[in-house]
């Protein structure tokens, strides 16, 4: 699938957070085909996964709810050596978190480390 199908599908995805556990692991999985594809993104790839990626965090904690019926996502993690840069498979974390996750789309490597040390 090309990036822009991915994105696609993506952003479909998202549009849809009452869907099943499992539809939400598989957009997540989708995300991750991105991530291992982002060099090839153009600038306007990048704009439309950011804005995805911004509802992914509003509804996180949603979405959240959904997957941890099915799954357990820190043994996800750990199972699929899942990298600390794929925030989005700490939703376990960003939902628990009490900041406004609307700012929380600036995600730095510090702020990537802190996600790993409050998931442990």
């Amino acid at each position: 699938m090309s990036c822009q199908n991915l994105i696609e599908a993506y952003e479909v995805d998202i549009q849809f957070p009452d869907v099943s556990g499992m539809e939400l692991l598989e957009m997540l999985m989708t995300r991750s085909e991105i991530a291992r594809n982002d060099a090839h993104l153009s600038n306007v790839e990048r704009q439309r996964l950011s804005a995805a990626d911004n509802l992914l965090l509003r509804q996180s904690r949603q979405i959240y709810a959904a997957i941890q019926q099915i799954a357990d996502l820190a043994a996800w993690r750990r199972n699929n050596n899942v990298p600390i840069t794929h925030w989005w498979w700490y939703l376990d974390v960003v939902a628990q978190l009490p900041v406004a996750l609307d700012t929380f789309m600036g995600l730095t490597q510090s702020a990537s480390v802190e996600l790993a040390t409050a998931s442990r």
